[in-house]
């Protein structure tokens, strides 16, 4: 058990120390690592033993731990970067969605039209804003939170003004799309885009909690030996784990969307399923040719918030100028 206690105070000690947020992640995912694997080879031991006070003792260790856990949750990221807070110019914003609004109209009247990709960022934006700026009139610090557990909330309050306008979304869950054995929640919407003289489908996929997947204290190998605190389950580590493509995971992070196409699906959809797997495949690399697109898009679901919950809260955009397109 000492041994187990110097492992969590050094923990501590590199979470208090001034390394950078890449030596600490070094640091501090190996000691989760030599301290969970530790306590599960000592927890199978006193079972074999039938040594219930050792296992008594052990538990204490174990919610020790789980209390550092929590408490270092914001502390230190696999990749870090923090989320972005775009200067949004609400009277742009208007223009768009009158534009968008036009758009959709003329298309149920079969005429072939599309908004700009200025237009698209700037409605992408406004929506990612949205819900972080609304986190932090909670008090939360977007900087540095890793926004775990808010994930419900992100993808009602960023996909529900899109559903609104009347632009096509997706309400998804990854447990549904991956297989993936825990809660997240995302989205993905669709835009008309008149592209060089010609209108085209442009997909982006919204998950602006994403950042929640690559904290520290999930993000290592030790999970695989760790009971995840809410549901009891072996909690293997988190998706950010397994992703490996640093530029996709900050520009996520970063934005709150991504384009969404094959190549940015599987980014984004390996990871919930390599997370899924347990300690006795966790070697094994996704070679099922899933198509992670279309199971995405096949997966769409209501929102996982209740709508009373979000009562006073910007569900739609603003409000169109007074000589702007109305129907």
């Amino acid at each position: 058990m000492e041994r187990l206690q110097f492992l969590m105070d050094q923990i501590l000690e590199c979470y208090n120390s001034s390394l950078s947020n890449d030596e600490k992640y070094q640091s501090v995912s190996l000691l989760w690592t030599n301290f969970y694997k530790l306590s599960y080879e000592f927890k199978r031991k006193y079972e074999s033993l039938g040594d219930f006070d050792s296992l008594e003792e052990l538990s204490g260790q174990l919610e020790k731990a789980t209390r550092l856990y929590l408490m270092c949750e914001n502390e230190c990221y696999k990749f870090y970067q923090e989320p972005s807070q775009k200067d949004i110019d609400k009277e742009v914003v208007i223009q768009a969605v009158d534009h968008t609004k036009e758009v959709l109209f003329n298309r149920k009247l079969g005429i072939d039209d599309g908004i700009s990709m200025d237009e698209v960022a700037c409605l992408l934006d406004w929506a990612v804003s949205n819900v972080r700026t609304t986190l932090k009139e909670f008090g939360i610090d977007i900087r540095t939170n890793s926004l775990n557990g808010f994930c419900e909330f992100g993808q009602a309050l960023s996909i529900m003004p899109f559903e609104h306008l009347g632009l096509e979304v997706t309400k998804n869950r990854a447990s549904d799309a991956f297989g993936y054995p825990f809660n997240h929640a995302f989205g993905t919407v669709t835009f008309p885009v008149l592209d060089n003289g010609k209108v085209v489908d442009k997909k982006y996929l919204i998950d602006t909690t994403y950042r929640q997947f690559f904290s520290s204290v999930r993000c290592n190998e030790g999970r695989y030996y760790a009971i995840e605190e809410n549901t009891g389950k072996i909690a293997n580590p988190d998706p950010g784990y397994f992703v490996m493509d640093e530029l996709f995971a900050k520009t996520l992070m970063r934005d709150g969307y991504v384009l969404f196409d094959q190549r940015s699906a599987y980014l984004y959809g390996e990871g919930f399923y390599l997370a899924s797997l347990d300690i006795e495949h966790k070697k094994i690399r996704d070679d099922r040719n899933f198509d992670y697109y279309q199971a995405i898009i096949d997966s769409s679901f209501d929102y996982s918030i209740n709508s009373s919950e979000l009562e006073g809260l910007n569900l739609d955009f603003p409000s169109f100028v007074s000589k702007g397109f109305q129907r």
